[in-house]
């Protein structure tokens, strides 16, 4: 079944009526409940309602329900249209924050891609030549992440972006070509840019980095992860790239940690059969440290590579190892916040961590 913006429709579940108020990703829809909250259901859980109005809706009260938040990496709420017939590509955003006096103070930057495509993106700004500060990870389609800011009064230093791009191809299989470019930041074209980004749905200053037209030519043929490599291996290739004037353009030529990003998998199921082979060889007062052992092991590799968020699945239960996990991150220095809220592929069983 399609529905559109402003259908109105019934939990076939609960019973609880509301009307679609966004379009998502993985056939989902928000639907906003007659309090106002907008809530991800699957299409497959929903039917149209023709009796009731929208306005006399009233939404079943859960105890202890928390209010659902997107995530920045997911699909953003978005016009289909906009999705199937303007695409424009990469895109580079400048988003003015001001002082109470109305001046601009910083631009928090935010790249965008409008595409059906995942990207892996190195990212960094400079200063008259020198190197300010650079960020990495991935893209997935139809979103956009902020990856830094830059000062209002950095305009007048020669402010430069550097931005590397790989398209990375489904099922594993690698990468495409490289897409780079260096954006210069001059103040006289700087201020001309000014026009709505998709997504943030507001005035920025927007640059235009690849069309869906240059990331498809640049397609290569399918290039397999590198196998993992010692300590000892990656330190003597290290050594020697360093010497050398070859460039990357491939995931197994690019610099291990951003392959090694590529691969990771930034969730974690603690479930005791997720994790060994055979559940029944481990006795039962050994399995909540086991899990705890994997848990650790986990948030040592996501902090060592530079992943920006995790996902813990501890399920509900009783609550013991989702307390044990919650302790250890409050002990971690690295962990900037966690929270266990409703998601809409772990429900109420997993807890976000972001760095």
């Amino acid at each position: 079944m399609v529905f559109s913006i402003g259908t109105k429709v019934r939990l076939i579940h609960t019973g609880d009526e509301g009307v679609v108020d966004e379009l998502l990703e993985y056939d989902l829809v928000g639907v906003r409940l007659s309090d106002g909250e907008v809530i991800p259901v699957s299409i497959d859980a929903l039917e149209r309602s023709s009796e009731v109005a929208a306005s006399r809706v009233k939404a079943k009260i859960v105890q202890g329900k928390k209010k659902v938040e997107p995530l920045p990496l997911q699909a953003l709420p978005i016009d289909s249209q906009y999705m199937v017939l303007k695409p424009q590509g990469l895109q580079l955003a400048f988003d003015p924050v001001l002082r109470a006096d109305g001046t601009t103070e910083y631009y928090r930057i935010y790249l965008i891609n409008d595409t059906q495509l995942n990207f892996l993106y190195q990212l960094s700004l400079h200063l008259d030549k020198r190197g300010v500060w650079n960020t990495q990870g991935r893209l997935g389609p139809r979103t956009m992440i902020e990856t830094g800011n830059l000062q209002y009064s950095e305009l007048n230093n020669n402010a430069e972006v550097h931005i590397e791009t790989w398209r990375l191809l489904p099922d594993g299989k690698g990468t495409g070509g490289k897409l780079a470019r260096e954006l210069k930041l001059k103040p006289t074209q700087f201020f001309k840019k000014i026009t709505t980004a998709p997504y943030l749905n507001r005035q920025v200053y927007l640059y235009q980095l690849f069309t869906p037209k240059e990331m498809a030519e640049k397609e290569a043929s399918p290039k397999q992860l590198p196998p993992k490599e010692s300590l000892q291996q990656y330190t003597s290739r290290e050594a020697k790239s360093k010497t050398s004037n070859s460039k990357w353009f491939n995931l197994q030529e690019m610099p291990h940690e951003v392959w090694e990003m590529a691969a990771f998998k930034n969730e974690i199921d603690l479930h005791i059969q997720s994790l060994v082979e055979d559940p029944t060889s481990v006795p039962r007062k050994q399995i909540l440290s086991t899990q705890l052992f994997h848990f650790e092991r986990f948030m040592r590799d996501a902090i060592r590579i530079g992943v920006d968020r995790v996902f813990i699945i501890h399920g509900v239960g009783e609550g013991k190892l989702r307390e044990a996990v919650n302790a250890r991150l409050s002990e971690m220095p690295e962990v900037k916040s966690f929270k266990n809220e409703y998601h809409a592929s772990y429900g109420y069983g997993a807890t976000e961590v972001l760095f």
